[in-house]
C-alpha cells in the first residue's frame, strides 16, 4: 500500500493539479455555489480522474520519456522506480474512485466522469492513441482536462448542466488547445525518435505557435463574450494577459534553443494559470459580497503577481533552491539542442530532431 501510495504522489504533477483544481473552481462559481465544501467534493471525481490520466499516459510512453526526461522524479516508470503492474493498480483504483465520487453526485457527474475516463485512454493507449495522431491530441485532451473538472464543479454546485453554462466551458476548451499543443516542445526528441507524429514534428515551431496564438485569440474573444456581467477589472485583465501571451509565442516561434523554449513556455502557463484564477475571482465575487474596489483590488493583485512571476521565468528561468536564476549561455542556446536545430525552427521549417530519424 505504502508503494501505491508513493506512486500516486508521483503522478500528481502540482501545476496540472492547480489547473484542475480551477476549472472544478471555475464551474463551482458558474454553479452558484463556490464554497470550499462544493469544490471538495467536485475534487474527489477530479484529482482521482487526473491521477488516472496520468497513469494511464506513463504508461504509454514509457520509451519515451526515457530519452525526454531520464532525470525526473515524477517519471517512476522511466526511472526504474515502479512497476508497469503498480501503475496499472493505481490506474484501476483511481478510475474506480472517480466513478464512486461522481455516482455520489448524480447521474450527470458520472457520465462526465465515464466520458472523460474514456477519452483519457484513448488518448494515451493502442490502438486508439490519439496523443500520435498531430492535432488531434490537442483537440482531444482538453476533453479530459477540461470539461471533467469545470461539470462536475457545476453539477457539484447546482446539480444540472444549463445552456448558458456551455459557452464559458467553449472559451475554456479553446484557451488549454492553445497552450496544450506547446507541450510537444519538451517531448520533441523523443516523439521523433520514436515516430511519434505530434503536430510539433510534422509542421515545426512557427506553424506551432501560429496555431496556438489563433486559440489564445479566440478563447480571448470567447471569454469576454461569454461574460457581459464581468468587470472592467476582469476586462482589462484578461486583454492584458492575452497580449503578453501572445508576445512570448512570437518570441518563441523565433527559436533560441531548448532552454529558452523551457523558459518560455513555463511563463506562458504562468500567464494561463492567472488569467484563470481572475477568472474564478470574478465569478465568485457577487456570491461572496464583495463589492467592486475589493474585486478590483484582488484582481489586481493576482495579475501584478501571475505578471512579475511570467517575467522572471522568461528572463531567468526557474529558481534554484539557493535563490539562484539557472543561467543561460551567451548565445541564448539551451543544453542538448543542436544548433541546426534552433536554425532550422527560425526558419519554420522541419524540426531538426524529426530529421534524425528519416
Amino acid at each position: 500500500m505504502r508503494a501505491l501510495a508513493r506512486v500516486v504522489w508521483a503522478t500528481m504533477r502540482p501545476p496540472v493539479v492547480l489547473l484542475l483544481v480551477l476549472y472544478a473552481a471555475t464551474g463551482a462559481a458558474v454553479g452558484g455555489a463556490p464554497t470550499t465544501t462544493v469544490v471538495l467534493r467536485a475534487l474527489l471525481v477530479v484529482l482521482p480522474f487526473l491521477a488516472c490520466s496520468a497513469v494511464l499516459n506513463d504508461l504509454a510512453d514509457e520509451h519515451i520519456d526515457r530519452v525526454n526526461l531520464p532525470a525526473d522524479a515524477r517519471r517512476l516508470l522511466a526511472g526504474g522506480r515502479a512497476h508497469r503492474r503498480q501503475l496499472w493498480a493505481v490506474a484501476l483504483f483511481a478510475a474506480a474512485a472517480t466513478l464512486a465520487a461522481a455516482a455520489a453526485l448524480g447521474p450527470a457527474a458520472l457520465a462526465a466522469a465515464a466520458s472523460g475516463l474514456a477519452v483519457g485512454g484513448a488518448y494515451s493507449l493502442d490502438p486508439v492513441r490519439l496523443s500520435a495522431r498531430g492535432i488531434v491530441a490537442p483537440l482531444a485532451l482538453p476533453a479530459c482536462y477540461v470539461a471533467v473538472p469545470y461539470l462536475v464543479g457545476v453539477l457539484s454546485a447546482r446539480g444540472h448542466v444549463r445552456v448558458g453554462d456551455l459557452p464559458l466551458l467553449a472559451a475554456l476548451y479553446v484557451g488549454f488547445v492553445g497552450r496544450i499543443i506547446l507541450k510537444d516542445f519538451r517531448d520533441l526528441r523523443g516523439d521523433a525518435l520514436f515516430g511519434k507524429r505530434t503536430f510539433l514534428v510534422r509542421r515545426g515551431r512557427v506553424s506551432t505557435c501560429r496555431v496556438s496564438a489563433a486559440f489564445w485569440a479566440a478563447s480571448t474573444a470567447l471569454l469576454l463574450w461569454a461574460r457581459p456581467d464581468a468587470t472592467t477589472a476582469y476586462v482589462l485583465s484578461t486583454l492584458a494577459g492575452s497580449l503578453v501571451a501572445l508576445l512570448l509565442l512570437r518570441e518563441l516561434a523565433a527559436g533560441r534553443g531548448h532552454r529558452r523554449d523551457e523558459w518560455l513556455i513555463s511563463a506562458l502557463a504562468i500567464v494561463g494559470r492567472g488569467l484563470l484564477l481572475v477568472l474564478v475571482v470574478d465569478l465568485a465575487a457577487p456570491a461572496a459580497g464583495w463589492s467592486t474596489a475589493l474585486t478590483t483590488a484582488v484582481i489586481g493583485g493576482f495579475v501584478v503577481s501571475a505578471g512579475g512571476q511570467a517575467l522572471h521565468m522568461r528572463g531567468h528561468g526557474p529558481t534554484r533552491p539557493g535563490g539562484r536564476a539557472r543561467s543561460l549561455p551567451a548565445d541564448g542556446s539551451g543544453e542538448g539542442c543542436p544548433s541546426a536545430d534552433t536554425r532550422e525552427a527560425r526558419q519554420g521549417g522541419p524540426v531538426a530532431a524529426y530529421r534524425l530519424v528519416r
